[in-house]
């Protein structure tokens, strides 16, 4: 029988970026990652509360229709959570950040419109647990 647990994904990956264009991203011949928590990792878990929260919240300030968010919200509510499930950059700075770092480094990188492909890339990568399947496992 299977030892279905051979199957299990790591709490964390990383993710090799892409340029708008599609191109891998390297500096001084190293690749430039993100290392994002998965699906089965806590950090994750928690944002899928907060999701869930904000759409209630939204129901219930709308007389319980349902309401979208503006871009400005999208944007800054999705690197808040993109934020809170990175562990570390590799190989890359945002300056205009300053001296931020952790989570508002983080989510300052992610709320900038003109870098919408990472947010982009990361979406993808969350929503494939396979990504998280550690590379010494065996199918």
């Amino acid at each position: 029988m299977l030892d279905i647990t051979t199957q299990a994904v790591a709490n964390t990956a990383p993710l090799h970026l892409k340029d708008a264009s599609g191109n891998l991203l390297y500096y001084k011949g190293q690749p430039v990652r993100i290392h994002l928590y998965g699906p089965a990792s806590p950090q994750y878990a928690r944002i899928e509360e907060r999701q869930t929260q904000r759409a209630l919240k939204r129901a219930q300030d709308n007389d319980g229709k349902p309401s979208a968010m503006s871009s400005d919200q999208r944007r800054e509510t999705t690197a808040e959570d993109y934020a809170a499930v990175t562990a570390s950059f590799e190989n890359f700075a945002y300056p205009p950040a300053g001296k931020a770092s952790g989570e508002d480094l983080y989510r300052a990188t992610y709320s900038d419109p003109a870098l919408g492909f990472i947010v982009n890339q990361i979406t993808r990568f969350l929503a494939d647990w396979g990504n998280f399947k550690p590379a010494s496992a065996t199918a």
